[in-house]
């Protein structure tokens, strides 16, 4: 009788263990399972794979540029303002700095910048010219800082900077460019500091160029006296405006040394290396392509804005009017 209440109570235990382990398994798949799961995830990367190799990528194809290459390009050369009428040569008003925009801007050119000329990277619309320009001296007038009623400092509406700001907006497609030449020894008026002014422009689009230490007479100064002259302005602008790379000069008066014109592109001055790119006479004539061969970067003209009201042989509107009256002197734009 013991014997059989043992074996009855042991097939229950059996039972119970049987239907607690059937209970108590963690949801999941058998190995065999697992294995087909995997099998079959394994084909769908594959297929996936096959996919997306039989799918035609995207080809994006550049926009060709082609240029009438025989032409010329204005390198516009500006250097004081005014809010008067023009006192001398070297000033211009900015009422009549905003009709030289306005002209030129009816008559098809459109900006760009010095360094879009140099990588040969002009980019207008078909039938418009490439213009590029400078500002030499770093003048008050050419762009200086005021205070804003929100206290951000912003370009003064009465300068160069503020007149092309203006006509961008008016004019989003002439384009915001122009290269500032400066001075190592002050430039743009007292507000703000160097690093405030310099990252303005660089901020909106405008290049930095070298003008010099003390606007130099090349011709007068030793090896040592260009690399300081030409290293100062580097250095200064590397270290108020986060590393920037001055590498166009704007020969002051114009004139060049002829016995140290290497020195001129490419020196040393106390761990300072430079290397201009681009060497800017003072005028008088439309620039060559880059593509064309007897391009000279190191003796690049430029056509003087002048003020004044005397018309003056090979200045900006004198060269204008003459492309004007013979459409193949510009470096223009050509249907594709």
């Amino acid at each position: 009788m013991k014997k059989i209440i043992m074996l009855t109570i042991m097939g229950i235990c059996a039972i119970l263990c049987f239907v607690g382990c059937e209970n108590g398994k963690k949801p999941g798949k058998t190995i065999e399972e697992g294995q087909q799961n995997i099998e079959s995830q394994e084909e769908n990367v594959a297929e996936h794979s096959v996919l997306q190799e039989n799918e035609p990528e995207e080809i994006i194809v550049p926009e060709v540029y082609h240029y009438n290459e025989s032409g010329k390009i204005i390198i516009a050369m500006y250097h004081k303002f005014t809010s008067g009428t023009e006192s001398d040569e070297w000033t211009r008003s900015f009422d009549n700095f905003y009709q030289d925009l306005e002209y030129l801007y009816e008559h098809g050119y459109r900006s760009v910048s010095l360094h879009d000329y140099l990588n040969n990277e002009m980019k207008v619309p078909v039938g418009c010219t490439p213009i590029v320009f400078t500002f030499d001296d770093g003048s008050k007038g050419q762009f200086h800082l005021i205070e804003a009623e929100d206290g951000s400092l912003i370009a003064d509406p009465e300068s160069a900077v503020g007149v092309m700001e203006r006509f961008y907006r008016e004019h989003p497609d002439f384009g915001l460019n122009g290269t500032f030449f400066i001075n190592g020894t002050g430039y743009f008026g007292s507000t703000g500091t160097r690093a405030q002014k310099l990252q303005y422009l660089i901020d909106k689009g405008f290049e930095i160029g070298n003008h010099t230490n003390t606007h130099v007479n090349f011709s007068k100064a030793s090896i040592d006296e260009i690399q300081k002259e030409i290293g100062v302005v580097v250095k200064d602008v590397a270290e108020n405006a986060n590393g920037y790379v001055v590498d166009t000069l704007a020969l002051p008066f114009g004139i060049t040394s002829k016995e140290y014109a290497d020195y001129i592109r490419s020196g040393e001055y106390e761990g300072t290396r430079y290397e201009n790119k681009v060497v800017l006479l003072v005028g008088a004539n439309p620039a060559l392509p880059v593509s064309n061969e007897d391009v000279n970067l190191m003796r690049l003209p430029r056509v003087r804005a002048r003020g004044g009201n005397k018309e003056v042989e090979c200045d900006l509107y004198w060269w204008l009017e003459r492309m004007e009256k013979n459409p193949e002197m510009k470096y223009y734009r050509l249907e594709n």
